[in-house]
Order: structure tokens, then sequence, then C-alpha cells
């Protein structure tokens, strides 16, 4: 099978993708915390040895619910920038919830496949029944000496380090601008309040309060004013890290998957090439990644090639496959938005026919 007619001839495939992940900064992804400081997550492998041992890894879990989001959002883009009733949405971005006893409608099923690719997927909860996905997200494991069963053939090292040699504690504070003098001249004296206090329903039934009365409430909004200014809000914490420039494996299945859903697939992976973080504080840079995935059709010897990758200076790079499945997937979405324009075109004259234009 070549790159010229892989995705051609409109029949399933499953296919087997095999990522290398470069951290370009390091990657917070919390498993504990105690008091102020947080913990990489782990997991527990069989090591070289035989025994069980501790590693951390980015878990496919966490991957996929951020991928099935990017999908979403791209789907609904295409979609003019659609936006959905509750149920709609929860069974888009987090999958729906089931809502009855469970059934099986076979014909239910098709239809929703081929309505939504997207929906196809990454799969959900429909009504009564549950629309079982179509990719196996694995987790991302880093090329360490835990790892080295789980690792493929070719991964595999001599002396590999240890997890532990790759990971680092790093300490942030968050500052107390309040004791900062120049910013301190956009806080509120301390006597004062933000916004007008209404009198308590007892001060409308019977009049103003006396003086002693006001002196008694406006020495209480005194007391708590000083008591919340009094309250810590400068704070050092540290959170564990992985460092930047590990690397990390990760395999991902697609099955039996039609070629509008491996566009569908691809979108998601194109919408996350925009902000590629994952893990945690990507507020402040954390988890920047390059990501190269190889494709192979399962049960084949060897990869085909390179079938998406996503970098710094590229940013976003597709394989002739991954491109022209993307490009099916998005004449389709296309197609879809056209109908719900002209399904609705009722309604939309409506709406303008009031307009002032």
């Amino acid at each position: 099978m070549t790159h010229e007619n892989a995705f051609a001839d409109g029949t399933l495939r499953s296919i087997r993708l095999d990522g290398k992940i470069t951290l370009l900064s390091p990657m917070s992804h919390i498993g504990e915390s105690l008091g102020p400081d947080s913990y990489l997550a782990t997991d527990t492998l069989i090591g070289p040895d035989g025994m069980p041992c501790e590693v951390t890894l980015y878990s496919g879990n966490a991957f996929r619910g951020h991928l099935r989001d990017c999908g979403a959002v791209y789907l609904s883009n295409k979609l003019g920038g659609m936006r959905y009733s509750p149920d709609v949405f929860y069974l888009l971005f987090s999958g729906g919830a089931l809502s009855g006893l469970q059934v099986v409608d076979i014909d239910m099923a098709r239809a929703y496949r081929r309505s939504l690719p997207f929906l196809s997927v990454f799969g959900g909860a429909v009504g009564s029944q549950i629309l079982p996905g179509k990719i196996k997200v694995g987790a991302m494991y880093p090329l360490v000496a835990e790892c080295q069963r789980v690792l493929p053939a070719h991964l595999r090292q001599d002396k590999p380090p240890s997890w532990k040699r790759w990971t680092y504690e790093k300490s942030f504070t968050r500052t107390d601008d309040a004791k900062n003098e120049i910013l301190r001249r956009h806080l509120l004296d301390t006597a004062q309040t933000a916004v007008p206090i209404e009198a308590p329903p007892e001060y409308l039934a019977s009049g103003e309060p006396g003086e002693e009365e006001k002196d008694h409430k406006g020495g209480r909004r005194q007391k708590e004013a000083r008591k919340r200014e009094s309250m810590p809000q400068q704070m050092r914490y540290s959170v564990e890290m992985l460092a930047a420039g590990a690397v990390l494996y990760q395999r991902i299945d697609l099955c039996d998957m039609t070629d509008l859903e491996v566009g569908a697939f691809v979108s998601a992976l194109a919408e996350f090439s925009k902000h590629p973080y994952i893990g945690g504080k990507s507020g402040t840079g954390c988890g920047l990644v390059e990501i190269e995935y190889d494709w192979r059709p399962v049960g084949a010897a060897k990869p085909e090639g390179r079938f998406l990758a996503i970098s710094a200076s590229d940013c976003l790079w597709l394989s002739r496959p991954a491109e022209e499945a993307k490009g099916k997937y998005d004449d389709f979405l296309i197609r879809l938005y056209e109908q719900y324009l002209e399904d609705h075109a009722p309604e939309l004259k409506s709406l303008l026919a009031g307009a002032d234009v």
C-alpha cells in the first residue's frame, strides 16, 4: 500500500500509529498533592528485573479527553461556531450520559456514525445506548529504564536512565499584590465597600437604625475587612516536573475506520497543533510538545512512513493520506452546514425579516 492510494478505495481500515513525543518545556501531570506541593502521577509497571516498580507517565485517558475537546471545537467552528443544548454539548465534549435502561439499536448506531464521524471516532452515550468509539489511545511512556518492557524493540536501550533522573521539583511563588505600594492605589480603603450594602429586611420594616446600631454595623464591617486583609495572599509552592527534553512513546490504534472517520481524527490533532500543550500549568508555558506519528496498517511488518507531525517550527505537517482524509472530512462538514442552513432557512428568513438592513 503506497501513500498515493492509501485511502482511495473507501474501505474500512485499521491503522496503528507510533508516536514520539518530545517535551519542549517541563511537564506537570499531577497525581498527588501534599499541602502546597504537588507530585507527578505515577503507575506501576513490571521493570526489567521482573519486579513491580513505579514510573511516571502521561495517561492515555488525559490525552484522549484533550483530543476529544479539540475535535469537538473543530467541528463546531466548521459549522459556523455552532452552540449546543447542554445534552448535546456534554455528548460531544464529554461523551454524554446514559438515560434509562441500556438498549442496543444497530440501525440508530449506524445512523449516528454516518451523520457524525467525530462521534463515531470518540464514542458516547446516546440516549439509552452506548456508542463505542473507534480509537484506543495509549499512555505516553518515557524512554527510561523502568519502561523497557513496554517499549517497542527499536526504542529499548542498554543503559537507560531511571525516570527519577528526568524529574525535579520546581518552586513557584504567588505574590501578594496588595503589599505592592504601586498597586495598592487600585485597592479600596478597608473601611469602605466596593458596592453599596442593602439594608437588611428588619431595617426596612422598622425604619432607619439608630446611631448605636450604625456604629455596631460599621465597626463589624471594619473588623471583617481587617480580617480579610490579614489573610495571607502570598505563598510558595512546589510542583514536581518531568524535565524539558524528555522523550516519550505512545501508541494509538484506529479501528475499522472510514475515510471520514480518519479525517475526523486528523482534524482533532490539527486543532491540538494550534496549542500543543499537555498536562497542567500550561498557562505558565509547561507541557509544550513536539509530536511525530508513524503509521502502518494493522498486521504490516514495518511502518509506511510519517503520518503526521506537530512541531514548534512547522506547526502541523500532514502526509498525503492524512491530508486527503482531512480534506474529505472538511468537505463533508461544509455539506452538513449547507444542509443545516437550508433546513433552517424559513426560521432564518423570519429572523432577518425584522432586521434593519
